[in-house]
């Protein structure tokens, strides 16, 4: 099961505020609609990776092989500086869930403490690192059990003698839809955009880091499995559904859960209307007084963040590596120690935990807001760059005349469907976010937090443009490299009418179960495609 880094502070802080603004109702029609979006970007994400299965593909390497090479390398960045500003945004949302919300000399010692912890454990090698893994995955998974059981307890009656039909009455009164900004039906409809917009925290890069869970995994196996490359395309369709469902189910469950642990009325959700607030669960588990149960739960709650930050520092910095390896990022970074890590990549990436520090200037709850508006853009971006690879690769394949590739059944409406999607909470990210009504703090921050990703992805994608980045040498996918001159792009090559295709270019250079291609790239396995050229290659 692929429980993700997202199970963090981004469930259980981040649905907080999404209650406070929507009411249960909404709460649950948000998760819904952004687990089936998941399912829908992730099975998009999932055919290109099962067509070309190879290290970091997902992340970094199908952008370069199906859109330019500066759009690739905009895409590349942008998981990259998303994932490490995860890092701050769990780092604050722990000060959120601990009540340290007011600046104080606490707070800069306890994010002093927690970024040694966090970037000290991505100095650990990988085996050690990968154990380590296990342990907060048990914690979590632990974690968001007993929370769901404790739920159930408080839905029936079974917690402090309430009566039987205590924790559903949340949903009568105050009711499960929270007028916001207006009164009647326009109110709940801004209601549940607002909601929807602040439960997508839980969801941001989840499709991306699933199927790049899986393509790892399988692509490491790769060489084992020796001719079958239909059985690993089908290995990686397969677990694709397994994960997606098993997320959905908790994420929909944990939704339901935490409308019955609160009200939307409730001052704590939102620290008084400043930002993030408590838990829904931390507020039910009070409301129970059952004495070991509140610093428990919060106690569980503060190892998933650290969890959480040390899993995306750790993606961040191994993203920036890849990109070092393959020439699209100084050669520093591509360092690594005799344990494997590459430290001048760990070590620049956790400079993005300073900003946690801001938390000693304004209140953490206004903080994580903040994060929370960036990262909500960035991962809309993700997405509509994902939407974009998978048309430019079923393109490719069209030219090819390729029909046998692996489809999901809801492909290609699914796309349409999370480009449309996407694009509509990207604008409404901000300007929701910025009309007045119940926040604190200058509307100006809120609306530059939202929307100065977008220049930051344009500003990545015209340095790469305009700088002559583009490497001058071979580099293959698993980051070996090639002193041989690029080749010029080869010419078009007609449809191939029936039968296997010819090649219609430069003949490749066959070695040791690779082939090497033009504009430097090598394709793993004994049957390559070039799909982003106009040719393939058949059996070396």
């Amino acid at each position: 099961m692929f429980l993700g880094p997202t199970l963090g502070t981004g469930l259980f802080i981040g649905a907080g505020q999404a209650l406070a603004v929507g009411g249960p109702g909404s709460l649950l029609i948000s998760y819904i609609f952004l687990s089936l979006l998941t399912y829908f970007m992730a099975t998009a994400v999932a055919e290109v990776a099962a067509h070309s299965p190879v290290k970091h593909g997902t992340l970094i390497t199908h952008g370069f092989l199906y859109m330019r090479n500066s759009m690739g390398f905009a895409a590349a960045c942008l998981r990259w500086y998303t994932l490490a500003m995860f890092v701050p945004y769990e780092m604050s949302s722990a000060m959120v869930n601990l009540g340290l919300w007011n600046p104080d000399r606490t707070t800069v010692v306890l994010i002093g403490v927690f970024t040694v912890v966090i970037v000290g454990s991505n100095f650990l090698s990988d085996r050690k690192f990968r154990s380590s893994e296990v342990l907060f995955y048990r914690i979590k998974l632990g974690n968001l059990i007993c929370l769901l059981v404790l739920s159930l307890s408080v839905a029936i009656g079974g917690a402090s003698g309430h009566e039987s039909n205590w924790g559903f009455r949340f949903w009568r009164k105050p009711g499960a839809f929270h007028e916001y900004l207006a009164g009647g039906l326009l109110g709940k409809f801004w209601g549940l955009m607002q909601c929807l917009l602040n439960s997508s925290i839980a969801f941001t890069l989840a499709p991306e880091l699933i199927v790049q869970r899986i393509e790892l995994a399988e692509t490491v196996a790769l060489p084992e499995a020796n001719n079958e490359t239909q059985p690993v395309k089908s290995k990686i369709i397969r677990k694709v559904n397994v994960d997606v469902a098993q997320c959905m189910v908790l994420y929909i469950l944990s939704s339901l859960a935490m409308g019955i642990m609160a009200p939307f009325n409730e001052p704590l959700l939102t620290n008084a209307g400043t930002g993030a607030g408590l838990s829904p669960f931390i507020i039910g588990i009070n409301a129970v007084r059952i004495r070991i149960l509140p610093v428990t739960a919060t106690l569980a709650i503060l190892l998933s963040s650290i969890g959480s930050a040390r899993s995306f520092l750790h993606l961040a910095s191994h993203t920036l590596c890849a990109l070092a390896e393959v020439n699209h990022a100084p050669r520093i970074f591509a360092i690594r120690n005799k344990w494997g890590v590459p430290w001048a990549a760990v070590v620049f990436t956790s400079m993005a935990g300073s900003f946690g520090f801001l938390c000693a200037a304004i209140s953490s709850s206004i903080v994580t807001t903040y994060f929370m508006l960036f990262l909500n853009s960035s991962g809309y971006l993700s997405w509509l760059v994902s939407c974009g690879v998978y048309w430019r690769f079923r393109h490719r394949l069209r030219l090819q005349g390729v029909t046998n590739a692996d489809r999901f059944a809801v492909q290609p409406f699914a796309t349409y469907f999370g480009f449309a999607s996407s694009a509509v909470m990207l604008v409404a990210n901000g300007l929701v976010s910025v009309v007045p009504g119940n926040h604190n703090g200058p509307r100006g921050c809120r609306a530059i937090m939202a929307y100065i990703g977008i220049p930051a992805f344009c500003a990545f994608y015209l340095i790469h443009k305009c700088s002559n980045l583009a490497p001058s040498r071979f580099h293959s996918l698993d980051g070996s490299l090639n002193d041989a001159p690029r080749s010029p792009r080869p010419p078009k090559a007609p449809k191939a009418p029936t039968g296997r295709f010819h090649l219609r270019a430069p003949a490749p250079v066959a070695s040791q179960g690779r082939c090497r291609v033009p504009h430097g790239r090598f394709l793993e396995g004994p049957t390559a495609m070039e799909v982003d050229q106009e040719w393939v290659v058949g059996e070396t």
